[in-house]
């Protein structure tokens, strides 16, 4: 039986008390029969419930964080597949509408991919979020590629208008190959417009801008061809080209034509033709070649092609046969035959030998009254005329210092008809000579003129305002001979004079009266035979830009001409150079070589002149080694390229081969290079020379080596020893550079060298007979090399002679030196040697 449990039988350690058992009753309830118990385990099953909800929202939790990752990773990669570099929705036409099909693909191919490793709660998730993301891309891509599938139409139509316009242009000398390219495009025009919906005048705006497009192209490809052509195909274009279309071409090929139309007169000018543009609208305006024939044709004057008798005149002057790999082509012009008939081939040439071109030009006869002849004949022999300046330094620029037989008759043609000289010619060609006033286009223009060279001064009106200085004045333009500058800086002018017809006198006028200057260069047969080198070549220019109305295509047809001559002279001045240092090496390199012997074309390349001087240099290099220094010659050269750097360059130096060693000529052949090719460099090297020259001239001038008012030739002695000071001061200079590395010498540095070499010496010479005293000779210290062998020299400085305060310093110091006053002689001696060892 079940016993009722007292409170002794769970604390047998706690005595009975009264106050434990109050409230105790025998009576059992729920609570002593295990209830408690029961509620115990009913809690413990609503808890373990509990826990479990509790895992499930955790399980759920975790599948919507693993399937927003995944749907953000997806999201990321449709942002950027859709919009970033190279997206789908960045594609346009074709490649948007050919690419979607790969798209979508990858995009699931990235949506399964995302979903990969996810739990199947975390799975049914992301397959729902995802496939609305899909849904959402895929109608991106639907309306994207909608959209771009209209553009595509759009651009390949586009590209097939513009392949069409280039099959045009590519055709434009067949109009009916043109037609067709034209039309092709213009119905793909009108097909696209259709398509897209356009109106009818916004498709009409589109035809003309397309056909005017295209007949522009076409008219710019006729331009690379020939600008007149172009010219004349868009006058004819009609209606094709819009009118802004068609001022926009005028006004670019305006310039071009302008040119073409230039050369094309100088050409006609230099065959001797008229020039087939004039700019009058009665012969310049030809019958245009439609649009449907862009091509010019033949027959039509200003279709860019010589009227038929203009190319039966041309072939009785037949052209320059030569080979043109030697002539440049600066100008762009054919070389035409001369006016007198033509030009003669070259011949065979050797292999060794340089190769020329060209031809040898007409023979020049004298022309004019027989008074004329004896002033002629004195301008070759300088010093015999009345101006000799002017008149030499022309012949001296012309034809060198010797002249050239085969040019004297030329010299005087030339000079005759810039003096007025000259009557009538007998040339079949031209009646009458050129008049001076043609002889301001005479040879090649200059910035640098020298005495000989010819002066253009502008016509003046009577009562005008031009400053003349009152020197004079005429309503016509003035050619003569530039004698040099007066005081006043105005120009002396040797030739015709304006108050007394037919006489010829010597004046001054305003610099800013000038027009320009022209030089001959240097002159052979060749030179010659350029049109602008002789009167009636002159006047055949002047006849020919006279038939020239146009202003502006009268000079661009002058400017084409000059283009033309400078590169001729250009490259006749380069061959004959060429032909000189080939020459000149034969020379050097075999003492037996027989310039005689050489071949014709370049005996006449050399000319009589040049002949003359190989043949005297051969002779001296065979029996000396090498020719010896002419002091006159190296002071002229030294002086010239001091006083001007750039005419020096287009001097003929192989006429003074003989006359310099080959030191002397490696120098001067340095100058003209210098010249050549630095020419800031020249001119501070010419600046350095002509300060010397000028430090110098004081004192040779006061030693009386010099004359104050020299003539333009002289055959003093004077100039002799003034030309080995000079030769001796450059020597002194180039050493001087040699030592300090390149270095300039001061004034100062000059100035001393200049005292050193003008120190007075005796020159003692042995007696070659017995009793008989030695001989001697007042000289300067730059004399000493030249002496005689077996002379001997000796400085003699006068006491009075030396400049007070160095007189005054030696004397101290040798007081101080010796101990005693020092005699007149003593401070001689030292002063010689302080000179000397400075």
């Amino acid at each position: 039986m079940p016993t009722v449990p007292t409170y002794q039988d769970t604390q047998q350690h706690v005595a009975l008390r009264p106050e434990y058992t109050e409230g105790f009753t025998v009576q059992a309830d729920a609570e002593a029969f295990g209830a408690a118990i029961g509620k115990g385990m009913q809690g413990l099953a609503s808890g373990m419930g509990t826990l479990g909800d509790a895992v499930v929202k955790v399980e759920e939790l975790d599948n919507a964080n693993a399937a927003k990752d995944a749907q953000t990773k997806f999201d990321d990669w449709q942002r950027e597949g859709l919009y970033g570099k190279s997206g789908f929705l960045t594609l346009t036409g074709r490649a948007a509408v050919e690419g979607r099909a790969a798209f979508e693909k990858l995009a699931e191919q990235k949506r399964a991919e995302f979903g990969k490793g996810l739990t199947p709660g975390a799975a049914r998730t992301y397959e729902e979020t995802s496939r609305a993301s899909m849904k959402t891309l895929l109608d991106s891509t639907i309306r994207h590629t909608f959209d771009q599938r209209k553009a595509w139409f759009a651009e390949t139509s586009s590209k097939s208008i513009k392949s069409s316009a280039e099959d045009a242009v590519a055709v434009y000398n067949d109009p009916a190959k043109v037609d067709a390219a034209i039309q092709k495009g213009v119905t793909e025009i009108q097909h696209a417009g259709r398509m897209q919906g356009l109106s009818k005048e916004k498709l009409d705006l589109n035809t003309a801008q397309y056909i005017s497009d295209t007949t522009k192209k076409i008219a710019l490809k006729l331009a690379a061809e020939s600008p007149i052509k172009a010219e004349q195909y868009v006058n004819a274009a009609g209606d094709r080209l819009l009118p802004a279309a068609r001022t926009e071409l005028l006004a670019t090929l305006k310039s071009a034509v302008t040119d073409e139309r230039a050369k094309r007169n100088a050409e006609d000018i230099i065959a001797n033709l008229p020039p087939t543009y004039t700019g009058a609208p009665d012969t310049n305006t030809a019958a245009a070649p439609s649009p449907d024939a862009p091509q010019a044709q033949a027959g039509n004057g200003e279709a860019g092609e010589r009227p038929p008798q203009t190319e039966a005149r041309n072939a009785s002057h037949p052209a320059d046969t030569g080979t043109k790999a030697n002539t440049p082509q600066t100008s762009g012009l054919e070389t035409k035959a001369a006016a007198s008939g033509g030009n003669k081939a070259a011949g065979t040439q050797p292999a060794a030998a340089p190769q020329i071109t060209g031809s040898e030009g007409p023979s020049r006869q004298p022309s004019g009254p027989e008074n004329f002849r004896t002033v002629a004949s004195a301008i070759t022999f300088p010093g015999k005329a009345k101006d000799d300046v002017a008149l030499a330094g022309f012949v001296r620029n012309a034809a060198g210092t010797s002249v050239d037989p085969a040019l004297k008759p030329w010299l005087s043609h030339v000079a005759g008809a810039i003096l007025g000289t000259t009557t009538a010619l007998t040339s079949p060609i031209r009646g009458a000579a050129a008049d001076a006033d043609s002889f301001r286009r005479f040879g090649l223009p200059t910035e640098t003129p020298r005495a000989g060279d010819i002066v253009v001064l502008r016509p003046v009106q009577q009562g005008g305002a031009a400053n003349d200085g009152g020197k004079g004045s005429d309503d016509k333009s003035l050619i003569g001979f530039f004698r040099g500058y007066d005081a006043d800086g105005n120009i002396l002018f040797f030739g015709p004079d304006p108050r007394h017809a037919g006489e010829i006198a010597l004046s001054a006028h305003a610099p800013n009266r000038v027009s320009g200057f022209r030089t001959s260069g240097i002159v052979d047969a060749k030179t010659m035979a350029l049109p602008n080198y002789n009167p009636d070549g002159l006047r055949m220019i002047e006849e020919g830009l006279n038939r020239i109305t146009d202003p502006a295509l009268r000079a661009a047809t002058e400017a084409q001409l000059s283009g033309y001559v400078i590169s001729q002279k250009k490259a006749i001045d380069a061959q004959r150079i060429q032909v000189q240092e080939w020459a000149n090496n034969q020379v050097i390199s075999d003492p037996n070589f027989d310039p005689t012997k050489l071949p014709l074309h370049i005996r006449q390349t050399l000319g009589p002149a040049g002949m003359t001087t190989l043949l005297d240099y051969k002779e001296k290099v065979h029996a000396y080694g090498q020719p010896t220094t002419d002091p006159h010659t190296l002071y002229d050269l030294q002086t010239q390229f001091a006083t001007d750097p750039a005419a020096f360059a287009g001097t003929d130096l192989f006429e003074y081969r003989a006359k310099l060693s080959d030191k002397d000529w490696e120098k001067v052949m340095g100058w003209r290079q210098m010249a050549l090719t630095d020419q800031r460099k020249a001119r501070l090297e010419s600046l350095d020379l002509r300060t010397a020259f000028e430090l110098a001239r004081p004192q040779l001038e006061g030693l009386g080596l010099i004359n104050p008012n020299p003539g333009f030739f002289s055959s003093a002695d004077a100039p002799r020893r003034a030309a080995q000071f000079q030769t001796m001061l450059v020597d002194q200079m180039d050493e001087f550079k040699t030592i300090n590395k390149g270095q300039n010498p001061s004034q100062s540095d000059i100035q001393k060298m200049i005292n050193r070499l003008l120190l007075p010496i005796v020159i003692s010479t042995p007696a070659h007979g017995r009793g008989l005293p030695a001989s001697e000779q007042p000289g300067y210290f730059f004399e000493a090399n030249s002496r005689a062998n077996d002379a001997t020299y000796d400085i003699t400085v006068q006491y009075k002679d030396i400049p007070r305060d160095l007189r005054l310093a030696i004397e101290a110091d040798l007081k101080k030196r010796n101990g005693k006053q020092p005699t007149p002689d003593e401070i001689a001696n030292e002063y010689e040697q302080f000179m000397l060892n400075r």
